[in-house]
């Protein structure tokens, strides 16, 4: 399988950039001396596999780029960019020779089932990723393991709560003294669903934290109510709906200059906008519901 190349170039290049002597990078945990480290840089000599890991780290440089390699690895390439050496895997199997792990990586004998998960672990590989390479150690060229998708998360101070979001389009579309009450968002809320939905006990529970829902009714009413897209209080990514809303509110306020005669924006353009904002917040004008064109 293909094994990774080292980039002398760039390994030479780093240990100038760390300010590190050559001496300093062979230290422990590396353990290897200063002409055999002036080798590695010159190009003259290419290190184990085993060390890669190790200098990369020292250098300050990933693992892929300081040594790229091309195609998928094999269980020698897990073992070796875990920074093992063959001989040591025994300790990992339980077994008194690293003969299981040689047998594995030569296509000669398959690992006993019991030794996958210590071995996968010790690699720091999950264990289909271990089970993939060892058959390709075999000669069987099986794709590459999809990892699940990491959890999506929001941005640090992104509103995540009902009561944040609310927070949110309060403190963002309103000075702190044109802030509307609890009763005028319910009343807002309930004229433009056209339902008697909120009232101001609800709203107020939902702002303070006291309360908080999934009612898709209730959030239609509120998103209403603040001029936003329901999908800023129903996304799983607060911090993309709030980057929505912030575009909303950008045009908003570039139609309302424009219509003023502050903006440049033609007749025609405003009309797209417009258009375009009562799609995203179902209905609502640019201007707000006391707009006189």
């Amino acid at each position: 399988m293909p094994e990774r190349i080292f980039n002398a170039q760039k390994f030479r290049a780093a240990i100038q950039a760390s300010g590190l002597k050559q001496s300093e990078v062979g230290e422990p945990p590396v353990r290897l001396g200063e002409s055999v480290i002036s080798r590695y840089g010159s190009g003259a000599v290419t290190p184990p596999p085993e060390k890669l890991p190790v200098l990369a780290a020292r250098v300050g440089l990933p693992l892929d780029v300081l040594a790229p390699r091309r195609g998928l690895p094999d269980l020698k390439d897990l073992r070796c960019d875990a920074g093992i050496q063959q001989k040591d895997t025994s300790q990992y199997t339980g077994t008194k020779s690293a003969m299981p792990v040689r047998a594995a990586e030569n296509g000669m004998r398959r690992l006993k089932d019991e030794f996958v998960a210590p071995l996968a672990e010790a690699y720091g590989v999950s264990v289909e990723e271990l089970r993939a390479a060892q058959e390709r150690s075999f000669g069987n060229m099986v794709p590459a393991v999809r990892k699940p998708a990491p959890p999506r998360s929001a941005a640090p101070g992104a509103p995540q709560t009902v009561a944040e979001k609310i927070t949110y389009l309060l403190e963002r579309t309103y000075a702190r003294h044109e802030r509307p009450t609890d009763a005028e968002l319910a009343d807002r809320g309930n004229q433009k669903t056209g339902r008697p939905i909120l009232d101001e006990v609800l709203v107020r529970a939902l702002r303070t934290g006291k309360e908080s829902t999934g009612d898709e009714a209730i959030l239609g009413a509120l998103a209403a109510a603040l001029d936003a897209p329901l999908v800023f209080f129903t996304s799983d990514s607060p911090d993309e709906a709030a980057r929505i809303v912030a575009g909303i509110r950008t045009v908003q306020n570039g139609v309302r200059a424009a219509r003023h005669g502050d903006g440049p924006l033609p007749p025609e353009w405003l009309d797209f906008i417009e258009a375009s904002i009562r799609e995203i917040t179902g209905g609502k004008s640019p201007d707000g519901p006391d707009s006189q064109g």
